[in-house]
């Protein structure tokens, strides 16, 4: 993943937080402007501050580095559904999908 998807999956979780990047930026306990300028790029992201953000707008780390991160939440429910499964049943959804 480049920086900027990283970015902007940044924007994203702060949109789905329901934040302004001012608000996150106080609640980060930097300037005002710091969140979009962090966005932005102009200030460099580090794995701590991202780290911040995603625990501030109570956002899933494995969901931010998902491939498809709208369909995190379907992908994490139907594997569970499948790991309960017996094997016999993991076989025959198998079969079925490959037909």
């Amino acid at each position: 993943m480049e920086i900027k998807d990283v970015l902007h999956r940044l924007v994203y979780v702060r949109n789905k937080a329901n934040l302004s990047a001012r608000e996150l930026s106080l609640r980060m306990g930097k300037s005002s402007q710091y969140v979009s300028k962090l966005e932005s790029g102009n200030i460099v992201l580090t794995v701590e501050k991202l780290i911040d953000i995603l625990n501030i707008c109570n956002f899933p780390i494995e969901r931010f580095f998902y491939e498809n991160i709208d369909a995190y939440e379907n992908d994490k429910i139907l594997l569970n559904l499948i790991k309960s499964l017996p094997e016999n049943k993991k076989k025959n959804i198998i079969e079925f999908i490959d037909k």
